[in-house]
């Protein structure tokens, strides 16, 4: 990947080897905190949501044992 750290959510799934439908699932799940894994970059007002992912934090989230984890 480029220089960039944050990445639209089929970009980061790929980046992070998984599907775009499980990379949202665990955003719903509370795996990543908003403003640092995962940011929404959606028009004001809109309907849906459009997320970023900032990579190399999601990966770190993920690289950690699920019992050490933190939710948000």
């Amino acid at each position: 990947m480029s220089g960039k750290t944050w990445y639209f959510t089929n970009e980061a799934a790929i980046a992070l080897d998984l599907t775009a439908k499980k990379l949202r699932e665990l955003y719903r799940l509370g795996m990543f905190k908003v403003g640092y894994h995962v940011r929404d970059v959606s028009p004001p007002n809109s309907k849906r949501p459009t997320l970023q992912f900032h990579v190399e934090r999601c990966s770190k989230q993920l690289e950690t044992p699920p019992e050490k984890r933190k939710q948000y």
